[in-house]
């Protein structure tokens, strides 16, 4: 199989399965633990804190998916071969899920901080 379609599947199949763990945290059915949500110190503060910060987190995980995907239905046009395999390889293989689940977990703790 192509590169840029391994990576096509990886950043979609990455997307969808982390919008699939948000949804919980959005519909503000996960309760508090230390094992599923987004664990940081305000969150364990009170059960209204968790719930606010994890309903904010799951959303902002979704939204960040949806460049995850774009970003591998795009892999799917762009060829990869050896001549520029290093840097594509990045630009769609480790990028966009790092990127986005970044911004995601910084614009949650910047949420966090103002409650």
């Amino acid at each position: 199989m192509e590169p840029n379609i391994i990576f096509g599947i990886i950043n979609i199949a990455s997307a969808l399965l982390i919008i699939g763990i948000s949804i919980p945290l959005v519909n503000r059915k996960i309760k508090m633990n230390h094992l599923y949500g987004i664990r940081i110190k305000k969150s364990f503060e009170s059960e209204d804190c968790w719930y606010r910060i994890n309903e904010y987190g799951g959303r902002q995980l979704i939204i960040w998916s949806i460049p995850m995907i774009l970003a591998g239905v795009i892999c799917f046009f762009v060829p990869i071969d050896d001549s520029n395999k290093d840097i594509l390889s990045f630009v769609f293989g480790v990028f966009p899920i790092t990127l986005c689940i970044a911004v995601a977990v910084i614009k949650t703790c910047a949420f966090a901080k103002k409650i």
